[in-house]
């Protein structure tokens, strides 16, 4: 496989220098264990004092656990290391910041490109849509992009999903002007009118109709193909530990299960993380609980990995990056049976 162009490498270290400096981590542990959850820990086989630090985005995976519960009896401490991206989940571990991280797609190709020493070991598929390229009044066509400002994040899953929208009328990342601004900007440029069309989240669309009605979605999540898998990776020195690998086990297995949660109390969880994460107001926080979409944890498949390498490709083909490249070194027979078997579970 061919080393990553220099222009990434200085990506990534300049990425590894901000996390240094801008990562913020917030603890969870067992505390006092009950007799019964002594008990538990015991048996998860588990050595007291095992440590796991998680790299989290915008605190997604500490908020949805904490209010399904699933952050009770934990036999190991968690470290939720926050990130504002997937881009920024890989310099952390790039920085040997963090033993697992969540992030998109592209990210996770991003971990291949730049040889780090990372395995996947759990990855969601959406159902319903959650991110919506999203354009002015008056543009109802992909193909009226040609040409025009188009706002997406640079080696994030929204530039993946930008790239597969642009594919649906033909047109590749060198047909439009990149507006590249950070994922917090993407609704302000739309507003400010830098951009004809931003790839946008479910809150960023609400606002923008709000004050924009005819605005008009080109395309979601859903309906551009193939489709777009989240990742749960982790480091190869990790799953050498027995200890780590144990816990990370136990912490999808966690995951799995307030996922499930979230299906059936999405009300609870929009409040615990838009009203009280993001800041959002109680009518906006039930706008995007109507809109929003939800997550299936689902097995690493060769299927899983096609989808993967199609978007190095589709990179590739739109000039997005110098050459395609295989993904091939994301993926670990044993590492997938193991992890998989837990979240079939």
């Amino acid at each position: 496989m061919p080393r990553p162009p220099a222009r990434v490498l200085l990506i990534l270290l300049s990425l590894v220098l901000s996390v240094a400096l801008a990562a913020c981590a917030t603890g969870v542990s067992t505390g006092a264990l009950s007799a019964q959850d002594a008990a538990a820990q015991k048996s998860s086989g588990i050595p007291a004092g095992t440590v796991l630090n998680i790299g989290d985005q915008e605190q997604y995976l500490e908020t949805l656990l904490q209010a399904s519960g699933q952050l009770r009896g934990l036999p190991y401490t968690v470290n939720f290391v926050q990130f504002a991206s997937g881009p920024l989940v890989d310099a952390g571990f790039a920085a040997n910041r963090i033993d697992a991280g969540y992030m998109g797609d592209l990210p996770a190709t991003v971990s291949v490109s730049s040889h780090l020493p990372v395995k996947a070991v759990a990855v969601t598929l959406p159902i319903g849509a959650s991110e919506f390229l999203l354009a002015q009044p008056g543009i109802t066509s992909i193909a009226q992009l040609k040409g025009k400002p188009v706002a997406y994040t640079t080696g994030t899953a929204e530039q993946a999903f930008a790239l597969r929208a642009l594919a649906q009328a033909k047109l590749t990342q060198k047909d439009v002007h990149q507006v590249d601004v950070s994922l917090q900007q993407l609704g302000t440029v739309l507003q400010s009118g830098s951009a004809a069309a931003s790839i946008v989240s479910v809150q960023q669309k609400i606002d923008y109709q709000e004050t924009h009605p005819g605005a008009k979605v080109l395309a979601t999540n859903v309906t551009a193909k193939p489709p777009s898998y989240d990742y749960v990776l982790a480091t190869t020195s990790a799953l050498a530990s027995p200890a780590k690998k144990t816990a990370i086990g136990d912490f999808l297995r966690r995951y799995v299960a307030a996922t499930n949660w979230e299906k059936s109390h999405q009300n609870q969880y929009v409040n615990a993380y838009y009203v009280d994460v993001e800041h959002q107001t109680p009518a906006e926080a039930k706008q995007i609980l109507a809109a929003g979409g939800e997550t299936n944890s689902v097995p690493i498949t060769p299927a899983v990995q096609q989808a993967l390498q199609t978007v190095v490709n589709l990179m590739a083909s739109a000039g997005a990056i110098p050459a395609a490249f295989s993904v091939t070194p994301l993926y670990n027979a044993d590492v997938s049976d193991y992890f998989n078997a837990i979240v079939q579970k």
